[in-house]
């Protein structure tokens, strides 16, 4: 290759997935700077994003999907054309973030004390973990290129040092790249990104059951910008009702979204961090069959909500409509699957105790959208994951996790065409 010219080194590397271009860079100090280049960097993005681009309009290419199993608790679901996570080369962890990330330690245990590493989000192409379910320490990185940062801590809960650190969080990032439509032109942004914190409401028991509603509140919120924890009071005019169960937060263009009791919050970090609006959920559904066994994310560039009805086998899917800032859903799917039994989703090597007894049967759980393809939804009923197409109505199993609610986190991955450079920190 030493005789070939760069000009035709970027032309071969750049349609060669991105996290194997990375890799090249160790290659020679040629490839290192070859690579690190601007018109590299803007012609693989190019490149990529014309074959994800492809795949998405061609309504006969099979939009695939493909399972990494990164620990007994963390799955991760990739959808990239040319970036298959999952073979021997490409295989991805969170260790190089240290030894409490190590997968062994997410090996299922008895012991109470045993605390697990946690994926919080995802947003493009950056993950936000911490150390502990409960802890305070935060990573933020890039799983493809293995760069991190470690974040400050962030100030202790209200409740003091000594009670649980009971919040929301949710991480949304910038895009690193912008595409104009009409010229293809690629431009590298300076892309920020934001951590928030948003602490349970306190109330008795009897009151967090039933969700506590309020109109104003505080959120806790990390800058890339500053390198530093801010306090916010963020007011609600028609106010948010909290679940008592703690569901993931998604970000969809640069908005961050948390699940309540029968709403969803819409919080924009980055340009009005001061005031929030609420999505009611569909009227036609109840909430638990959206909290406990559906799903909300997004599919094909909108916000989705999925309810099962595990006793009938019914999925629903609705879509969210904006207009001229009024919200409404609509009803896309609306499907009969065959029945699951749960006698067949047990799988006795992922048993703790060894004994079928220990199961607690929520029903079938919609888990995951895919990103790409409207028909597509992951479940899981105990042990077993299954892939669900809703227009055919079919589903098949193809996997096993651990049991348990949520026990299980199951990541869709959209990967941008480029991995996304950790912003500078200014401190």
């Amino acid at each position: 290759m030493e005789n070939l010219s760069d000009d035709l080194l970027i032309e071969i590397w750049s349609r060669v997935p991105s996290k194997t271009a990375v890799r090249g860079k160790s290659i020679s100090k040629r490839f290192l700077a070859l690579i690190s280049q601007l018109q590299f960097i803007q012609r693989s993005i190019l490149h990529h994003h014309n074959l994800l681009q492809h795949m998405k309009e061609d309504e006969n290419q099979q939009k695939e999907w493909k399972f990494n199993f990164i620990s007994k608790r963390k799955l991760l679901i990739s959808f990239f054309p040319n970036l298959n996570l999952s073979t021997p080369q490409n295989q991805v962890s969170f260790s190089f973030l240290g030894r409490k990330f190590d997968p062994r330690l997410d090996n299922i245990t008895l012991k109470k004390s045993v605390l697990y590493s946690r994926i919080v989000g995802f947003s493009n192409g950056l993950f936000l973990c911490k150390k502990t379910t409960r802890g305070r320490v935060y990573h933020v990185c890039n799983i493809l290129t293995k760069d991190y940062i470690k974040l400050p801590l962030p100030p202790p809960p209200l409740t003091g040092h000594n009670k649980r650190d009971r919040v929301s969080e949710g991480f949304v990032c910038e895009p690193y790249y912008h595409i104009e439509e009409n010229t293809n032109k690629v431009t590298l942004n300076n892309h920020r990104f934001r951590i928030v914190r948003f602490p349970r409401f306190e109330g008795t028991i009897n009151e967090i059951l039933w969700g506590i509603t309020k109109s104003e509140f505080e959120m806790v919120i990390y800058s890339s910008e500053t390198g530093k924890w801010n306090k916010k009071t963020v007011s609600c005019p028609n106010g948010f009702t909290q679940s008592a169960i703690l569901l993931p937060a998604f970000a969809h263009k640069g908005i961050l979204y948390f699940i309540g009791e029968t709403s969803i919050l819409m919080y924009d970090p980055f340009n009005n961090d001061e005031k929030c609006n609420i999505i009611n959920f569909p009227s036609d559904t109840s909430k638990n069959a959206i909290l406990f066994n559906g799903h909300i994310g997004v599919c094909c560039g909108k916000i989705r909500i999925a309810s099962f009805c595990t006793i009938r086998c019914y999925v629903n899917v609705w879509e969210l409509e904006n207009s001229e800032s009024e919200y409404s859903w609509c009803l896309l799917h609306m499907t009969k699957f065959p029945p699951i039994f749960v006698k067949d989703c047990i799988v006795d090597e992922l048993l703790i105790t060894g004994g079928r007894g220990e199961i607690v049967d929520m029903g079938t759980q919609v888990r995951a959208f895919h990103p790409y393809d409207s028909d597509v939804v992951f479940l899981q009923r105990a042990h077993r994951i299954f892939v669900g197409n809703l227009k055919m109505n079919k589903i098949e199993g193809v996997g096993y996790g651990i049991h348990g609610f949520q026990s299980l986190q199951m990541v869709s991955l959209d990967f941008p065409s480029w991995p996304t450079p950790i912003p500078s920190i200014e401190v």
